[in-house]
């Protein structure tokens, strides 16, 4: 076992100890070979240093969905830094990667939702961005929406918080509650939103409403508007759906994230009051809570992947482990169906 800076861990070695954040939250487990979006996992939580061990190298290759979700983060953090000067941008690049992110989801979903919710506080907004266009698009697929709807819903989604780029960095990253002046200011972040998609990129009210909408509310509780029930925006509200589960199983500078089936369960109780019920439904029917292959830590101590995903309100999920923290290794794969342990639960999500 040897120690390495992070700038010397190369795709392919294995984790030799498990790696912790400095609130004890476990971020990777020893026995991971480390992956290209590993790294940046690593890199977003500035982790300075990891152990490895020092015989073992397995060739890994970076997923192209891996490359796309990294290309997408990226023109969004540019479009942004554009927009915050009042400057143009390329928004051809965004309408490109959206198709790229619509096409890939069309091929295989499952792969792309295993991408999202990795992120730091400083790259929140951005990944944020991506992960909500990913959900959208899943959301819109399922509606049975066809190519041309479906890049509107994605564009709309992909650009929905870029007014947050008029907001004061020390109330978007505020670690309290926001003052009543502060929540003002933080609001109007759907009203810049809206102008500098239609004034800077010509891009159609559709995706401006979506921008616009997206924090109103069925029951019309929500803003700028508080609109309610049909006559929130269509696509306002698939994103504002996909917006709220993906905040909610995010870290925030005031807030840790929640499990997965958490925040479904959360959504599926506001059904009807907060969100279209409708469009509840198909999200629960179409996001799999936890997809397969998805890596999980159970609270037993044990450690393996999703083989069945389960439902919210539902099924629960089987797990297939392959180690265990609190117990003898495990030599042969076996089988925790949580329909059949009332008393074991998913305790932590690992990418």
């Amino acid at each position: 076992m040897i120690r390495l800076e992070l700038s010397q861990l190369k795709p392919g070695m294995r984790l030799a100890r498990d790696v912790i954040l400095p609130d004890g939250r476990l971020l990777l487990l020893a026995g991971f070979v480390v992956k290209p979006l590993y790294l940046r996992k690593l890199d977003s939580f500035r982790i300075e240093h990891v152990y490895v061990d020092e015989d073992f190298f397995e060739p890994v290759e970076e997923f192209e969905e891996e490359r796309l979700y990294n290309h997408a983060a990226a023109t969004i953090k540019t479009i942004f830094a554009m927009a915050r000067r009042n400057r143009d941008a390329d928004i051809v690049q965004v309408r490109e990667t959206v198709n790229d992110i619509l096409n890939r989801v069309m091929e295989n979903e499952t792969v792309m939702l295993q991408l999202t919710g990795i992120r730091d506080i400083d790259s929140y907004t951005f990944l944020h961005s991506v992960d909500v266009c990913i959900y959208s698009i899943i959301i819109g697929k399922k509606l049975g929406y066809g190519k041309d709807p479906l890049m509107t819903l994605g564009m709309g989604a992909i650009l929905h918080d870029i007014g947050k780029c008029k907001v004061p960095v020390e109330i978007l990253q505020k670690p309290d509650k926001l003052s009543d002046e502060e929540f003002h200011i933080m609001k109007l972040h759907t009203v810049y939103g809206w102008e500098i998609i239609k004034n800077s990129y010509q891009l159609g009210t559709k995706i401006a409403n979506v921008a616009f909408q997206h924090h109103e509310k069925w029951d019309g509780s929500g803003y700028p508007m508080g609109v309610s029930a049909n006559d929130i925006d269509p696509l306002s509200r698939i994103v504002a759906l996909a917006d709220v589960y993906d905040a909610l199983t995010s870290d925030r500078v005031y807030k840790k994230k929640e499990l997965p089936h958490v925040a479904a369960e959360y959504i599926l109780n506001n059904s009807g009051i907060l969100f279209d019920p409708f469009i509840v439904d198909l999200f629960i029917d179409s996001i799999a809570v936890y997809a397969e292959g998805t890596l999980v830590l159970l609270n037993t101590g044990e450690v393996g992947s999703v083989v069945s995903s389960g439902h919210v309100g539902g099924s629960r999920q089987k797990i297939s482990v392959f180690s265990n923290k609190a117990g003898p290794p495990v030599l042969q794969p076996y089988i925790v169906d949580l329909n059949e342990r009332a008393d074991v639960e998913i305790v932590e999500v690992f990418v």
